[in-house]
């Protein structure tokens, strides 16, 4: 067996690395998105399984290549994610170790590199209390949304028009569904308080990510997002990267907002990003924002196939 991989570190630039597998290692249990252990410049490194490549499709003399040292662990990510993976490193011109770094919390990189990862049973109940009841415009808006085959649609609702109330409704309805719910926000303060209105309503039990958390609870997260435990996420944009086990709904609230968007390396749009997920896995995805930048405007207004546009223009009384 043979392995495309992406190193978690290196200064190569390189799509990916190949490796063979020795014998001695239980080739059914590696699969794309695992992490193994590789010898790279006279160093062991991690690296994550990008793809198992068949025999013909190596062009080289198989017996120069190194192979790899060991399967490190149980831990992987899901197919949308290698193909996300791949797609930020080519799309944004970025290193493949630079973009393979933006899925895996640095703490967790470390407990698998010393075998120190333990598996989480954490058990989240959730249930929904205190939710308001919808206007008949909002309550026209969740209907187009739930009901209509598209999915991506541009949510033009005006400071005070209650969209955090709509995104409650939707979250309640894909939760019932048994799916993920992602809200995706600019800055760490409007996370807090959208979290805390979504903890009124769904509980404690709401995980709210940003970069003031800790190393380990972004480690904690990251294994209850991946055993899809985890079902109601407010986060900043590094949530986008987390492992959904079965993703129904992505909110992108204040869609117009730079603060989405990485200027440093790995560089990334975030709504591309979001868009490139929605793609991968079929899910419905909302941009939201009093102002909504020019370019999913001009796509709303066009009557493009792929997205809808909803107006909510006036106050939530």
């Amino acid at each position: 067996m043979y392995l495309l991989v992406a190193p978690f570190s290196g200064t190569f630039d390189d799509i990916g690395l190949t490796y063979s597998v020795p014998d001695l290692i239980q080739t059914q249990d590696i699969c794309e998105g695992t992490i193994v252990e590789i010898p790279l410049r006279e160093k062991k490194v991690l690296a994550i399984v990008l793809k198992i490549l068949k025999n013909e499709t190596i062009s080289f003399e198989k017996e120069k290549l190194k192979e790899i040292i060991k399967k490190k662990g149980d831990i992987f990510i899901y197919p949308y994610q290698i193909t996300l993976l791949v797609w930020i490193s080519s799309h944004y011109i970025t290193p493949i170790h630079n973009s393979a770094s933006l899925f895996f919390p640095r703490n967790l990189r470390e407990k698998i590199e010393k075998e120190k990862l333990k598996a989480r049973q954490e058990l989240y109940n959730y249930q929904c209390k205190n939710i308001k009841s919808l206007s008949s415009k909002q309550q026209q808006a969740y209907e187009k949304i739930i009901q209509s085959e598209k999915k991506e649609f541009l949510f033009w609702g005006l400071t005070g028009s209650g969209k955090t109330e709509i995104y409650i409704h939707l979250t309640n309805y894909f939760l019932n569904l048994g799916k993920q719910i992602l809200i995706l926000v600019p800055e760490i303060i409007l996370g807090n308080q959208v979290g805390q209105r979504f903890q009124e309503v769904f509980g404690d039990n709401v995980i709210i990510i940003n970069s003031l958390i800790s190393e380990a609870t972004k480690t904690k997260y990251w294994q209850d997002i991946h055993s899809g435990n985890a079902k109601i996420v407010v986060g900043t944009r590094s949530s986008l990267f987390y492992p959904y086990k079965n993703l129904g709904l992505i909110i992108q609230d204040e869609e117009h907002d730079f603060s989405y968007d990485s200027d440093s390396s790995p560089r990334y749009r975030g709504s591309e990003v979001v868009q490139k997920i929605s793609k991968l896995t079929g899910i419905k995805v909302i941009y939201a924002s009093g102002t909504p930048s020019i370019d999913k405007m001009y796509k709303a207004k066009k009557g493009d196939d792929d997205m809808e546009l909803i107006s909510l223009l006036e106050k939530y009384k």
